[in-house]
């Protein structure tokens, strides 16, 4: 990522440099042919040489044409390097940052600069006609007024601006993008990238500045990208500073006020220089004013309102799954124990009955569950298999401890996966537990049917058990959780609406003398 960063910030200035070369030179180009081609037009209509350059006296095409573009151009592209470069990124750290203002400022001589070389020495040539509209001579004449300069000097702050903005929001998605996956941030900054690229080369190109700013479409453009330079500047300050004020108990009024006044204020002045801009300081009108002002305060109040409820439910997501990811922490931490301790159990009966080949293999089956829950159990996913070989031990452990001659009666039908199938784990074997937990007795009937089946997206898990739920002689009686209630169950099913929301089912049954507990999981 910091890669990409650093090619970015190395190549955009000869980029913007290399766009800004092109459209100089090809503007140059234009002007010399547009020249020329109204010296020829002026021949063509018989107008005398003579008088045609006795209108040209005052012009000089170096002075007066190339030298105000190409200025105009290097002026504006210092100011644009100062404050994309020096003045932003401090002013973005600390707004009071004492050298970004200075900075700034510099930035905003050098627009005025810009504005001035260009109309001070820049000279226009039209046709002069008489009133039966027969060109009878060139005329040559200056656009240049302080209001001029001034105006255009605001749409050249609004460019900058907008690039700005522009290279900001690329920036943002440029981190979020890169949080998620580096190959979809790859294609979707090569996207942006390549648009806005595409767009600067077709400008260069192609585009056209007009001889003032604020004429025709070009001036309609700039008043929208104004509007929207100030809602976004205004949302943040909103966001910033007057809605956590609102989220305090107490509330300071005085500072509350100060910023909602300060708030009115940056919504009115800069609408009302906009529009002087837009209107090149001549126009009455005030309408547009209020209208902007008002479009400004309802745009950035929601703006900042939005965020606002966007980044609270943000927040409280955040903080479920951080409850969640420590409530999940401690369940494990509580299944380990439990079943290490039923483990343990098993081979106590078995040990007290006899002493052999079985112990040992029982031993044997412990350290491989042991094994299991050491390497695999505190992982986020485990294959299927994994848990299937810790859920046929803990079965082969429990078979041990009892005699199924009395009586007794275990079926175990469980499907191997044919391919790569993870899951978290010990989901399966609690329901087990619980069926040898509360399903085995030595004086009674007792079985437990065991099935797990798969397809391509989901496991079937099934467990038939026969219910006694009073203790009896036997194993049973000599059970160290016997007292206990028993954590496994109640962890699993908290376990599957952290891991698994709305991608599984849980269902139970049970009677006196029997229960049935059936979980479908998409594992997909």
């Amino acid at each position: 990522m910091m890669r990409t960063t650093t090619l970015l910030n190395r190549f955009e200035p000869w980029f913007i440099v290399g766009a800004a070369t092109v459209y100089v030179i090809r503007r140059l180009i234009e002007e010399i042919n547009r020249y020329n081609n109204l010296i020829d037009s002026a021949l063509n209509n018989r107008v005398p040489s003579a008088t045609i350059w006795r209108n040209l006296a005052t012009y000089n095409h170096t002075l007066n044409n190339n030298t105000p573009l190409v200025a105009g151009i290097c002026l504006f592209l210092v100011a644009w390097y100062v404050f994309h470069n020096l003045a932003f990124p401090r002013l973005q750290e600390r707004i009071d940052d004492r050298q970004g203002w200075l900075y700034g400022g510099a930035a905003v001589l050098l627009l005025l600069a810009s504005a001035l070389v260009y109309h001070y020495l820049k000279l226009h040539i039209r046709y002069q006609e008489n009133n039966a509209e027969k060109i009878i001579g060139l005329k040559v004449y200056s656009l240049y007024r302080k209001r001029t300069v001034l105006a255009d000097a605001i749409g050249l702050g609004i460019v900058l601006g907008t690039y700005e903005l522009a290279y900001q929001y690329y920036q943002f998605l440029y981190r979020r993008i890169a949080q998620e996956t580096t190959i979809h941030f790859q294609l979707v900054s090569y996207l942006l990238l390549g648009g806005v690229g595409l767009f600067v080369i077709t400008f260069a190109l192609n585009g056209y500045v007009p001889p003032t700013l604020w004429r025709g479409g070009f001036r309609d453009v700039l008043l929208v990208l104004g509007l929207v330079i100030q809602i976004m500047l205004l949302q943040g300050y909103m966001y910033r500073h007057i809605l956590p004020m609102l989220k305090t108990p107490r509330p300071s009024e005085k500072a509350f006020w100060n910023a909602v006044v300060d708030y009115l204020l940056l919504a009115c002045l800069p609408t009302m220089l906009l529009w002087a801009a837009a209107s090149n300081f001549q126009h009455t009108n005030r309408d547009p004013i209020i209208t902007f002002t008002g479009i400004v305060l309802v745009a950035s109040t929601s703006i900042a309102c939005l965020r606002w409820l966007l980044t609270k439910e943000k927040t409280v997501l955040q903080t479920q799954v951080s409850v969640g990811a420590a409530e999940l922490a401690s369940l494990r931490a509580q299944i380990n124990p439990h079943f290490l301790f039923n483990a343990l159990n098993s081979l106590y009966a078995t040990a007290l009955k006899e002493k052999g080949e079985k112990t040992a293999d029982g031993i044997q089956k412990l350290g491989d569950m042991m094994r299991f829950m050491l390497q695999d159990n505190n992982r986020d996913r485990i294959p299927l298999d994994k848990e299937i070989e810790y859920l046929h031990n803990y079965i082969e452990l429990q078979r041990m401890r009892i005699d199924e001659s009395h009586d007794i009666e275990i079926r175990v039908n469980i499907q191997e996966p044919g391919r790569a199938i993870y899951l978290a784990p010990m989901m399966l074997t609690p329901f087990v537990e619980n069926a040898f937990k509360h399903g085995i007795s030595l004086r009674h009937k007792s079985w437990i049917y065991i099935t797990l089946t798969l397809d391509d997206t989901r496991l079937y898990f099934k467990v038939h058990n026969s219910r006694h739920t009073k203790p009896v002689e036997g194993t049973d009686r000599h059970d160290p959780e016997e007292d206990q209630s028993g954590v496994g169950l109640a962890n699993v099913r908290k376990r599957l609406e952290l891991i698994y929301p709305g991608r599984h089912q849980l269902d139970s049954q049970q009677s006196e003398q029997d229960y049935f507990v059936s979980l479908t999981l998409v594992y997909w």
